[in-house]
């Protein structure tokens, strides 16, 4: 829980440093993994947050598709361009309707 929280802070004072706002390039993308789907999210070249987990929901489970991990990813970069901490809360994955029950 402690490095997720450092890591996270890490990427707002990365996102940050970069002075012009129009310039930033946020990039999402899904990861497919062994057992399902995480996110990436990138500036330029820079990888900001590695997420190959749903977030927030207490348990280390991957995404089943690829949509869900791209939903959760797209709300990340959103709140990242709106200067909020990229975090998410249980009730926002459940808001975006994503399935992880199935462990």
């Amino acid at each position: 829980m402690i490095i997720g929280v450092l890591l996270l802070l890490a990427a707002v004072c990365l996102y940050s440093r970069h002075s012009d706002h129009s310039a930033r390039k946020l990039g999402c993308k899904a990861v497919q993994l062994k057992q399902g789907y995480g996110y990436l999210i990138s500036l330029k070249n820079d990888t900001l947050i590695y997420q190959p987990y749903i977030p927030a929901i207490g348990k280390h489970i991957p995404f089943s598709n690829r949509q869900d991990a791209l939903k959760v990813g797209n709300m990340v970069c959103r709140k990242l361009q709106n200067n909020q901490l990229p975090s998410m809360s249980k009730a926002e994955i459940d808001a975006l309707g994503i399935s992880y029950s199935r462990f």
